[in-house]
């Protein structure tokens, strides 16, 4: 053997070599981006459940101050027409005696 073939030899296994470094490091990466990539996709689904279960309740909540509003509306609208009442049946306020009943 001449050094030609030694040198043949040795760039030969060096390349080979140097291949499986390569090929072992693009599977390693791979691997690292697939498992990162799941992970993601677990992530973004937990991240969708948890927005509509918060849009699901502030549904619930709008309806729930509507609903609110409206009664908070009656009541206020009942209290005018019973202020209108003790205002209409009696002139003057009351100073003593019983509670004034009204129906």
């Amino acid at each position: 053997m001449d050094w030609l073939t030694a040198l043949a030899i040795v760039t030969i296994a060096a390349g080979t070599t140097i291949s499986v470094v390569v090929l072992v490091a693009v599977g390693s990466i791979r691997r690292s981006l697939n498992e990162n990539g799941v992970r993601q996709a677990q992530h973004i689904r937990t991240l969708r459940d948890t927005i509509a279960t918060l849009t699901r309740q502030q549904q619930d909540a709008d309806t729930r101050i509507q609903a609110l509003l409206e009664a908070n509306r009656r009541m206020t609208e009942e209290l005018a027409a019973l202020s209108q009442r003790v205002t209409d049946t009696d002139g003057a306020p009351r100073t003593g005696g019983s509670p004034r009943l009204l129906h």
